[in-house]
């Protein structure tokens, strides 16, 4: 027994309590604490009877340790009761959570339903395409009524649905839409538009956007989904908009065109009017017309008194045809209507162009006005090409308005020859004498000059008419007339007075010169010979009166007053003499 104690005695009191606490923490390994307890206080005594025999001390200390374990059993318990009821609490939220879980896997279930439902209803393509594996993991059925196949036909060739239907002008842009895709944000899309082919043959224009779906562990998109829709008629209709704008522009531009132009038609026609002469007009068609044919070539033809020759009065360019020709070398005069000649399709030129050196495309136009062709416009291309309607109309136009200007001048030619010209003679009239003299006393006012005037009469007119008849008169007043416009300067002026006296005015010609002229006058005219009938004529003489500016008189009145004072004196001599008052 001694021995016992003292083998205890080398047993750390510590030690045991320790080992008791750690049985106490271990309740799994006790089945019955209370049992646990009571072998603990018998050794516990035991020990204590022993250590009581050798040191009262360890008793007092076992006896805290004591207090102390039951504390901590104690203590122990409570958290047990605790540990079971959060247990408990686990156990419930766990079921909680488990019911919660399969009700909402269960509306998990039901929504992907829905969304399956939406994605078939829904009037659009919707589609996820994979990066990475380049093809469609899925499709709703949508594509499938767009493009006429079965769900089946769809899933069956889904790897290559693009490779098959996409039309092979827009792979390449489909291939670069989807490496843009792979630096897309968040949040962001890109659109596209590209065409693909139905069962039927048929290309339909679908556009899609498509957004990030998924992406990797790195951020990296994996896979896109897109929303496409059918955009086949608004392109038709698109189309058919960008044709009507077209149409709309190049009608825009032809009036702008045909604006331009009118308005240098009607500039070319106020040039026209504006000329008193078609000599004035040929300088104005050579500078106007070719503003109004730009990258042309051309000329102006005028028809002759004969109606048997054309001859060029303007042109411009290097026009390639002959500067006069007959009307039968040219089909568009044959015809009375255009010949136009697109080199490319017709050969069929006029022959008077030098079409063989320059095969181009030519125009030929009749300038025709009131029902009388006076001439033709011609036109030639700087190319081949087909000329079109726009530049016929402007020829047709331009032709028309040449050719009533042309007629126009004519007619106040015509006009202005008869309102100042003798119709007999020829000779200009008494009203063209009162204009003209009042502008050369003017000039010769101003330059300091002579100005001389003779006032003819043909001696015993009277009798040429009642010998030979009027028409015998008629005709020696014509040869008077004619040889004093081949016997005079350009710019003398001589006219009919009245009856058989004849007025001529000489500028810059002194008193002395008037005399001396006069006198040759008077002489040749006394040794011409005239035949009327067949018929002799006896010889015509003829009185002369003179006047001179500014020794006689300043004023065209006075002057012819003078002149014929002088005529009267020179009758009174005896008639075929010259006399100054």
């Amino acid at each position: 027994m001694y021995s016992l104690i003292s083998s205890f005695d080398l047993i750390n009191i510590s030690n045991i309590f320790d080992f008791t606490i750690i049985i106490s923490l271990f309740p799994e390994y006790c089945l019955n604490i209370n049992y646990l307890i009571t072998l603990f206080f018998l050794v516990v005594i035991i020990i204590a009877s022993l250590w009581i025999i050798r040191k009262a001390t360890i008793l007092r200390k076992i006896s805290d340790l004591n207090q102390q374990l039951i504390k901590q059993v104690n203590d122990k318990i409570d958290a047990e009761k605790k540990v079971l009821e959060l247990q408990a609490k686990i156990e419930s939220q766990v079921l909680k959570r488990t019911a919660a879980l399969g009700l909402a896997n269960h509306d998990l279930k039901e929504s992907a339903i829905l969304m399956e439902k939406v994605a078939n209803l829904t009037p659009n393509v919707l589609s996820i395409y994979d990066l990475e594996k380049k093809y469609n993991v899925y499709a709703n059925r949508f594509v499938g009524e767009i493009l006429g196949y079965s769900p089946q036909e769809i899933e069956e060739m889904n790897v290559q649905l693009f490779d098959k239907l996409i039309h092979p002008e827009d792979l390449n842009l489909i291939e670069q839409h989807h490496q843009k895709c792979l630096t897309l944000g968040q949040d962001k899309y890109l659109e596209l538009e590209y065409r693909m082919k139905d069962r039927f043959g048929k290309w339909h224009w679908l556009h899609s956007k498509d957004t990030v779906f998924e992406r990797n562990e790195v951020g990296k998109p994996t896979q896109i989904l897109g929303i496409t829709q059918d955009i086949s008629k608004t392109k038709q209709i698109q189309q058919k908009s960008a044709l009507l704008n077209q149409q709309l522009a190049e009608k825009v531009a032809t009036l702008e065109t045909w604006h331009e132009q009118r308005m240098k038609l009607g500039q070319m026609n106020e040039f026209l009017q504006a000329c008193i002469a078609i000599e004035e007009a040929q300088p104005v068609l050579s500078d106007l017309l070719p503003k109004l044919f730009p990258q042309t070539h051309g000329v102006v033809y005028l028809t002759n008194n004969s109606n048997n020759s054309l001859n060029a009065i303007a042109a411009w360019g290097l026009p390639h045809s002959g500067n006069h020709f007959e009307p039968d070398q040219c089909w568009a005069l044959r015809r009375s209507n255009a010949h136009i000649v697109n080199s490319a399709v017709c050969d069929l030129y006029c022959t008077h162009t030098e079409h063989k050196s320059c095969l181009t495309s030519t125009l030929c136009q009749p300038m025709i006005a009131k029902g009388k062709t006076l001439g033709m416009l011609y036109l030639r291309f700087d190319n081949s090409d087909e000329v079109n309607e726009l530049v016929q109309e402007l020829a047709e136009t331009v032709a028309q308005n040449i050719a009533m200007s042309f007629a126009n001048l004519t007619l106040q030619k015509e006009l202005r020859y008869q309102s100042l010209r003798d119709p007999l003679t020829g000779l200009f009239n008494r009203r063209y004498l009162q204009e003209s003299l009042e502008k050369e006393l003017d000039r010769a006012n101003r330059k300091q000059q002579f100005v001389g005037l003779m006032m003819l009469d043909i001696d015993h007119f009277k009798r040429f008419n009642d010998t030979y008849g009027h028409s015998a008169g008629d005709y020696v007043l014509q040869m008077v007339a004619n040889y004093l416009i081949s016997e005079t300067r350009h710019y003398d002026i001589v006219c009919r007075y009245g009856g058989e006296e004849l007025i001529l005015v000489m500028p810059d010609a002194s008193i002395e010169n008037i005399i001396v002229r006069a006198e040759e006058i008077r002489s040749r005219i006394n040794r011409l010979q005239l035949q009327h009938d067949g018929k002799n004529l006896e010889s015509v003489s003829v009185s002369i009166g003179i006047s001179c500016f500014p020794d006689d008189s300043t004023k065209a009145d006075d002057l012819i007053r003078v002149a014929d004072k002088a005529l009267y004196a020179a009758k009174e001599a005896g008639r075929n003499c010259v006399k100054r008052c």
